[in-house]
């Protein structure tokens, strides 16, 4: 099999994983490829398990075939999902240089703690780490998300991330970050007015991203989404009192990001193949509804 046509297989299971069902037509055009050869490589899927016909109608213009995705195939596209999202191997990562971030965003968030508990912010930067190091992150990666609220919410500037950890990792987290006219040093009260146009220029952003900073927040809102399944479940929804936004409108921002963070305005840059992604979209379904 040639590396052309295994691409345009595990890209066939992808659709058939998310359209349950699809005629050769529908892929030929999705795909932008020739009917015949839709044809000839679903029938070499389907003579390899991977693929079911649910049905063959013979018209006067050409078979029209339905398939669908088999057990096999979804097995083998699990597979393929996993390899591409496989963590690099320890040894890959320079723990001193993550373990020196650690320490940077510790000092810069030292008085701060989670919305409405006694929890030290840092918390939730360590579980964004562990969300992106989980997720096959790159160093610089993992680095930005422990970083990646230090330009928004504390007096550090990106002068400072540039200089002990690099153009790479400056440059992610000031794209994760808020407009810092917009957020450093105002209040309440200003947040809650400008939450709109602070939320719609993120995810304007994150739709034009490539996959790391997009992976980055994906890491971002699911530590955020988990602590707030649990805190409803604790508290019920007296929850969404500690909020600048109602729960209308965090229902909005959680769904609109998650479709940005697949958005093909980019290309290779569809984050929907990592478990990260998979647990934010079934978590922004139970808290939200779909």
């Amino acid at each position: 099999m040639s590396n052309s046509q295994a691409e345009i297989e595990r890209r066939i299971l992808e659709f058939l994983e998310k359209k349950q069902t699809a005629t050769n037509t529908l892929l030929s055009k999705e795909f932008s490829i020739d009917e015949k050869q839709v044809n000839r490589i679903l029938n070499d899927m389907r003579m390899n398990g991977l693929i079911l016909f649910q049905q063959e109608l013979h018209l006067t213009r050409g078979e029209l075939i339905m398939a669908k995705i088999s057990a096999k195939g979804a097995n083998m596209l699990l597979a393929m999902k996993t390899e591409k999202t496989k963590p690099a191997s320890a040894g890959a990562y320079n723990f001193e240089r993550i373990s020196k971030a650690i320490e940077f965003a510790g000092q810069a968030h030292k008085d701060q703690f989670r919305k409405g508990t006694t929890v030290p912010y840092l918390v939730h930067l360590l579980d964004v780490l562990s969300i992106l190091l989980k997720n096959g992150a790159s160093e610089n990666l993992a680095i930005a998300g422990v970083l990646h609220d230090v330009l928004e919410d504390t007096l550090r500037s990106k002068a400072e991330v540039r200089k002990n950890f690099g153009d790479t990792v400056a440059r992610l987290v000031d794209d994760a970050s808020e407009s810092e006219k917009l957020t450093k040093g105002v209040s309440n009260e200003e947040k809650k007015r400008t939450w709109e146009l602070r939320k719609s220029q993120k995810i304007e952003k994150v739709k034009t991203s490539g996959r790391d900073l997009r992976l980055l927040v994906c890491a971002d809102k699911l530590a955020n989404i988990r602590d707030l399944v649990e805190d409803i479940r604790l508290n019920g929804e007296s929850v969404w009192s500690k909020f600048n936004a109602t729960k209308e409108q965090e229902a909005w921002y959680y769904h609109e990001m998650a479709s940005a963070m697949t958005s093909t305005e980019t290309e290779n840059s569809d984050i929907s193949d990592t478990p990260a992604y998979r647990e934010l979209a079934a978590c922004i379904n139970l808290v939200f509804g779909s």
